[in-house]
């Protein structure tokens, strides 16, 4: 009889228990503060309130857990031994919070709160988007920025040059003219009265005329006008052929890279023209060959230039390096560009210059 008494008690107690089907809400605070909670109106948030704590009433009983769930956040129940509930940075959207109280494996009592968090403007759809085009906006604007600085630069550096070459052609050309002149109106003075000072004049005069065209070929290389490769392998070839047709040496110019793409700057045009030039007064000068030729091709990122000529040749370990020889290691100095002279007694001379890309 004791026994079939207390099974009744327990059941009563449990029928008590569960006629309690709904959670009462304590209390909700929102970063802390209370907040006016309506069963009605839900809970509204602001996107800058971020801390929930939401207390039921507790029920009655040891035994009693509490689990609660946003079911559109939350992939699992949590579970905890006090009836409160905490959230903390809940994403901008429409929510409901549910909570429950269990015992035994069985839910005593539920309740559901509506939960409504204003989204942050990061949050918004147009954000990420807005912040690609802000950011293409800053690339284009620096680019255009950079753009219109580079061509000012450029067209600053462009009428620098000019004016160099004008003043090199008009006012060096007219100085180095009228010292011609002078000697020419002294050699005349001289052979009547002072014989021995023509060789001197001689020498002016010859320095003269090499000045003059080297400052030519300066001024071809400064002026802008000729920035490209078709230009300056037409000058080459022009020359070349000039210089060695009057000595009765035919000459051979074959270049197999694509001319119409500018791939030297200023001063490697400069350097290529002048040592290929050097290399063909040699060759007119003192190799006694009959045939010439310049091969232009380019291999593994190289420009290679290779002049030779079927001449006498020379022996570096006899013969004394002119200034042709010295301009060469001069030149070959320079970061991107080098010089090679291969030379050998009756077997011709080969100049090969290498420039990096």
């Amino acid at each position: 009889m004791l026994k079939k008494y207390t099974y009744s008690a327990s059941l009563i107690l449990l029928l008590s228990i569960s006629s309690h089907a709904q959670l009462t809400i304590r209390q909700v605070l929102v970063d802390g503060k209370a907040y006016n909670y309506s069963e009605n109106a839900g809970i509204k948030l602001s996107a800058s309130e971020q801390n929930l704590v939401v207390e039921v009433n507790p029920m009655k009983g040891d035994s009693v857990k509490y689990a609660y769930q946003i079911r559109s956040l939350d992939d699992r129940w949590f579970w905890s031994n006090y009836p409160s509930v905490h959230y903390q940075n809940l994403s901008g959207g429409d929510f409901k919070l549910i909570i429950k109280a269990t015992a035994h494996n069985q839910t005593l009592a539920t309740t559901e709160l509506a939960i409504s968090k204003e989204q942050a403007f990061w949050q918004r759809w147009w954000f990420w988007p807005s912040i690609v085009i802000y950011i293409l906006l800053i690339f284009g604007v620096g680019f255009y920025l950079f753009f219109i600085y580079d061509l000012r630069q450029k067209l600053k550096l462009q009428y620098v040059r000019n004016q160099i070459a004008s003043d090199l052609h008009d006012e060096v050309g007219s100085n180095l003219n009228s010292i011609a002149i002078f000697v020419e109106l002294l050699r005349k003075k001289v052979i009547v009265e002072k014989p021995e000072l023509l060789p001197i004049l001689d020498k002016i005069t010859n320095n003269s005329e090499e000045t003059v065209l080297l400052m030519r070929d300066t001024v071809w290389a400064i002026n802008p006008e000729n920035d490209s490769t078709e230009k300056l392998f037409e000058k080459m070839r022009s020359f070349g052929v000039e210089i060695l047709a009057a000595k009765g040496i035919l000459f051979d110019f074959d270049s197999v890279i694509n001319i119409k793409k500018d791939i030297f700057s200023m001063e490697q045009r400069r350097n290529i023209y002048l040592i290929f030039k050097e290399a063909v007064n040699n060759i007119s000068k003192h190799a006694c060959a009959t045939h010439a030729s310049c091969k232009i091709e380019q291999h593994q990122g190289l420009i290679r230039i290779s002049i030779r000529d079927n001449g006498k040749g020379f022996d570096f370990n006899r013969t004394f390096e002119g200034n042709g020889l010295k301009n060469f290691k001069l030149r070959s100095q320079e970061d991107d560009l080098r010089v090679y002279v291969n030379s050998g007694s009756q077997t011709g001379t080969e100049v090969l210059v290498e420039i990096a890309l």
